[in-house]
């Protein structure tokens, strides 16, 4: 009897082995198939969405405005026609018109002609020469528009040769994070320079009020002169998305190229 009962009880132990061996394979082989076809429900998505960089591409940023989001429709801009609310100083040199989350927004690039103005080192130079230039950023409010924000940059007291100048073409809008709120970009050159040496290139972006900058000089490459071309990254970039700064180094790198006459 003892025999019997020793052999029933070992063979319902084999049969519970057998079973519970049998539930902890399924187990994991699900959690495999689970974590390796999780990842593939999740492809379509990323290849959908493009990544930054492919958005900055040459074709695109050398047609001034790069859309990145519906939400931010491009409208004509007439330089010689501009609502009467929009003030500025200078002549107007060019400018783009948009809507976004914030309305109807105008940005209008001016600057003032080469003045020369009485020398304070009379023995060195008769005259000295002086220019500025201007960005101004309006936004309708009701049935006119406010200023949300202006800059100004100038040469003043060159006794050489000066340039004060945006730089063709750089002159973006985009809304690179997708909120909603376009970013505006340009770049301009400064020097006053009696030889042959980089200017001083300056790339401002906005969005909203805030303001991200690139400062530093253009780059020669001509008759054995290889120079400039470096810039220095303003800290407001520190607390902007990423995606920001890779633009503006795109940027930078598309219009950094000096050529002299």
């Amino acid at each position: 009897m003892k025999n019997l009962l020793v052999l029933i009880i070992g063979f319902t132990l084999l049969i519970s082995c057998g079973m519970l061996k049998k539930f902890t394979s399924t187990g994991e082989k699900e959690k495999k198939v689970e974590t390796t076809e999780s990842p593939k429900k999740e492809t379509p998505p990323v290849k959908e969405t493009p990544p930054v960089k492919e958005e900055l591409s040459q074709d695109e940023t050398s047609k001034g405005t790069i859309q990145t989001s519906q939400e931010i429709g491009m409208l004509s801009f007439d330089k010689s026609n501009l609502p009467s609310d929009i003030k500025y100083q200078g002549k107007v040199v060019t400018g783009k018109r948009w809507t976004d989350k914030n309305g109807e927004n105008y940005l209008v690039l001016t600057k003032t002609d080469v003045k020369k103005v009485k020398s304070k080192q009379p023995d060195f130079e008769e005259y000295d020469l002086q220019a500025e230039l201007y960005g101004y950023h309006y936004v309708k409010s009701g049935d006119s528009y406010r200023l949300l924000w202006k800059i100004n940059d100038f040469i003043k007291d060159c006794p050489f040769d000066l340039t004060l100048d945006f730089i063709p073409g750089s002159l973006s809008i985009t809304d690179i994070n997708n909120n909603g709120i376009a970013e505006s970009t340009f770049l301009y050159k400064m020097c006053c320079r009696s030889d042959v040496s980089p200017s001083e290139l300056k790339l401002m972006m906005h969005e909203n009020e805030d303001k991200y900058a690139l400062r530093g000089n253009m780059h020669i490459k001509m008759q054995g002169i290889n120079e400039g071309g470096s810039y220095k990254i303003d800290k407001a970039f520190d607390s902007a998305p990423n995606s920001f700064l890779d633009y503006a180094k795109e940027q930078w790198k598309e219009f950094k190229m000096e050529k002299l006459n």
